[in-house]
């Protein structure tokens, strides 16, 4: 339950910056600024992000396997 909590708490966390973001200068991020700003640390945010939606398809199929392996017993 942790590994679901922490994806709500990431994907609730981009939200809400993207909406400030739109709220103060009337624009989305532009991603290329963003990753010229930071350089060479731009490489390892995307790294980071690959690796946190590697977590969520993760846990999305072990979600949907758990759930086609339970099979209802009959009595």
């Amino acid at each position: 339950m942790i590994g679901w909590g922490a994806v709500m708490v990431w994907f609730s966390a981009n939200v809400l910056s993207q909406a400030a973001f739109i709220g103060t200068h009337g624009v989305p991020y532009d991603v290329e600024s963003m990753l010229g700003a930071l350089g060479p640390w731009s490489w390892l945010l995307v790294t980071i992000e690959l690796g946190v939606w590697l977590i969520v398809g993760t846990l999305v199929f072990q979600k949907f396997n758990s759930k086609q392996n339970i099979q209802p017993q009959m009595t």
